[in-house]
């Protein structure tokens, strides 16, 4: 699973405002029931009920806030930078600036987990979250979200740079 798969560009957020963790996690649920159809506060509802189960910071400045939703056919997933940082009760104490809400159908916990995985492993690369933090744009921000095409290739100039003669 790549996060292509349930975050799209239109998806991608780069200047979310919220004063805490929940006004963050309204604003998510009301992007993703206008993506997808769906009630917002049962969304919303469905995020709270979730997040007070288990933590949602992962550290680093980063935070997946998820749950599973009735009547939703695929995961979804809502990338936001966040104007300033909001504390998820991350294990490092660091507040996040950088959230990537993943929503799955109900009853599919093994894709959650598939889903939160990716988001985590993709996260808990500094380069990655670093640039993220100053992507100028959405095309930008959804580019490092989810290619390595951004990335520097392995020995610099991709194997050697050419004489020009």
């Amino acid at each position: 699973m790549e996060i292509s798969d349930f975050v799209t560009v239109d998806r991608v957020i780069p200047r979310l405002g919220g004063t805490n963790k929940r006004h963050v996690l309204r604003e998510l649920a009301q992007a993703a029931a206008a993506s997808a159809s769906l009630d917002p506060d049962m969304v919303y509802s469905a995020l709270l009920e979730r997040e007070d189960s288990t933590t949602i910071g992962l550290g680093r400045g980063t935070a997946v806030p998820h749950a599973m939703i009735e009547g939703l056919t695929s995961t979804l997933g809502i990338f936001a930078r966040l104007k300033a940082p909001v504390d998820f009760g991350a294990v490092d104490g660091l507040p996040a600036d950088i959230v990537v809400m993943i929503l799955s159908p109900a009853g599919e916990e093994r894709t959650l987990l598939r889903a939160l995985s990716c988001v985590a492993r993709r996260l808990r690369t500094p380069d990655l979250t670093a640039r993220l933090r100053t992507a100028t744009d959405v095309d930008a921000l959804y580019a490092i979200l989810t290619s390595d095409s951004w990335a520097e290739p392995a020995g610099g100039m991709g194997g050697g740079a050419r004489h020009q003669g």
